[in-house]
C-alpha cells in the first residue's frame, strides 16, 4: 500500500542524527513527532540504510511464493516480529502479522497492485466525504485503492487529500475546498475543528489497537507451534 509521510528524507535523517546524541524524548518533542516514530525510523535506517527512508507512493506486489517464504523463516527466527520484517525489507511487523495468519488459515493470496492511474474517474465531494474517507482510509493501512473502489472517487483525489492532510500536519482544515463549496470560514468553529481532528486521531488510534492484536494473535499462533514441535519431540523420545 503506498505510504506518505510529512517528513521528507532529509527531515528523517536529521532527526535520526539528532536522536544520537539527545533524548528520543526530547528530539520527538522539538520536531512534534511521536517517539515510537523516531524509534522505528533508526530500525528501519539500520536496516534498510536510507532506501528505506524514502516514502513509496505505489503499492509492492509480493507473490504468494515468496509472503510464504517470509512466514516460514520467521517460524524458524528468533527475531521479533518487527525487527525481522524491517531486515526483509518490508513496510512493518504488521504487513508480516497479517501473512502469517493467513498462511495459518490458508488465505494466503498474492497481491496485485493496479496501476496509479486508476480508470475510476474523479467527482465532486464535500468537506464530511473527504474527512470521512481519510478516516477509514487511515484505519485501512492507507490503501488508496480501496479507498477508490469503496468510495468511487479517482485514485488522484485520494492521494491529494492525503498528501494535503499530512503536510499540514495532520489539521483536517486542509480537506476543505478552497474553492467555497465547504462550511465558510466563519462559520468552521472552534468546536468543528476539535471533533474532526477527534474523528482521524480515533481512526489512528484505532489502527494501532489493529496492529496490536495481529501481533498478539500471531505471537500465539507461534507459541502455539513452538509447543506443538516440542511435544513432538518428547512424543518420538
Amino acid at each position: 500500500m503506498g505510504r506518505t509521510s510529512k517528513f521528507s528524507l532529509q527531515q528523517k535523517l536529521i532527526i535520526i542524527n539528532e536522536a544520537k546524541t539527545t533524548s528520543t524524548r526530547k528530539v520527538a518533542k522539538k520536531f512534534s513527532v511521536d517517539a515510537h516514530t523516531i524509534r522505528r525510523w533508526q530500525r528501519i535506517f539500520q536496516y534498510q540504510g536510507i532506501d528505506g527512508l524514502k516514502s513509496v507512493h505505489h503499492n509492492r506486489k509480493y507473490s504468494v511464493e515468496f509472503k510464504r517464504q517470509m512466514v516460514v523463516e520467521f517460524e524458524r527466527s528468533m527475531n521479533s516480529l518487527e525487527d525481522f520484517a524491517l531486515k526483509h525489507g518490508l513496510n512493518s511487523g504488521w504487513q508480516l502479522s497479517k501473512w502469517i495468519i493467513q498462511y495459518n488459515e490458508s488465505k494466503l493470496k498474492a497481491y496485485t497492485p493496479r496501476k496509479r492511474d486508476s480508470i475510476m474517474p474523479g467527482r465532486k465531494t464535500t468537506f464530511e466525504e473527504r474527512l470521512s474517507i481519510i478516516e477509514e482510509l487511515i484505519k485501512h493501512d492507507i490503501n488508496y485503492n480501496w479507498a477508490v473502489d469503496k468510495y468511487h472517487v479517482s485514485y488522484q483525489q485520494v492521494y491529494g487529500w492525503y498528501q494535503k492532510y499530512c503536510k499540514s500536519g495532520n489539521d483536517p482544515q486542509s480537506l476543505r475546498d478552497r474553492r467555497g463549496k465547504a462550511k465558510p470560514k466563519e462559520a468552521w468553529t472552534e468546536v468543528d475543528r476539535l471533533k474532526a481532528e477527534n474523528r482521524l486521531l480515533k481512526a489512528q488510534l484505532l489502527r494501532k489497537e489493529m496492529e496490536d492484536a495481529y501481533s498478539k494473535k500471531v505471537m500465539e499462533i507461534r507459541n502455539r507451534e513452538a509447543n506443538d514441535s516440542s511435544n513432538n519431540k518428547l512424543s518420538k523420545n
